[in-house]
């Protein structure tokens, strides 16, 4: 059987849903590109919550809306690409409704398929000693599945970038990192990670059982 009838994408209506129900469920999910060089694939062990002009972290906090943060405005399941110190890239799925921005930060992955190619991309050789530090953060990802900022707006749920469902796996929760401005928001315990994976981008200080919607618990 081919792959692509194995793994068949997530759908919309996955993404569309709260941020803070899809970024915990998005745990054990894999993370696919199909690229000229081949299927890249990881499995994903971090993510962020944002929950939109409420959210004091949010590109659409008290409802910003900008060239480049429309595409959060529309409907879930599409990407939202953009650029972090001139150089590096971010990776977001937007979730929730149309009209209202909200959104999952994807921070890190577990490589699956394509390592050599990932080492590539991201000059690491020999890739065995760098398997988990192809994906373990943000940027990183975004190098090591080949991920562009033109790429931003592409449908996540019917196009070479998906996401497929995975494995079962225990969540743990803590506050996002790199939102000092953010005020209370800073300390708000929506990242969420892979209870003891290596693969993230850097291990929580505190940490605690995050309840999912797998598990029925919703909100903070």
């Amino acid at each position: 059987m081919r792959l692509s009838t194995i793994m068949e994408p997530l759908g919309r209506d996955f993404f569309a849903r709260p941020a803070l129900e899809v970024a915990p469920d998005m745990l054990g999910s894999m993370l696919m590109h199909r690229t000229p060089e081949g299927i890249l694939s990881g499995v994903v062990v971090e993510t962020e919550a944002y929950g939109g002009v409420d959210d004091p972290a949010s590109h659409a906090y008290r409802g910003r809306r900008t060239p480049r943060n429309e595409v959060m405005w529309g409907p879930a399941g599409h990407a939202y690409i953009y650029p972090i110190y001139g150089m590096y890239l971010c990776f977001n799925v937007v979730t929730g409704q149309d009209g209202d921005p909200q959104g999952v930060f994807i921070r890190a992955a577990e490589p699956r398929l394509g390592l050599e190619e990932m080492a590539r991309a991201r000059g690491m050789t020999p890739v065995e000693r760098n398997v988990p530090r192809l994906a373990n953060g943000p940027s990183k990802l975004c190098m090591a599945f080949r991920l562009t900022r033109e790429m931003s707006g592409s449908d996540v749920t019917n196009g070479p970038l998906f996401f497929t469902a995975g494995e079962e796996v225990e969540v743990v929760t803590s506050k996002r990192i790199g939102i000092d401005y953010a005020g209370e928001g800073a300390e708000w315990p929506w990242r969420f990670l892979v209870k003891g994976s290596r693969f993230v981008s850097r291990p929580p200080r505190a940490a605690r059982p995050a309840l999912t919607s797998r598990s029925t618990a919703k909100g903070r």
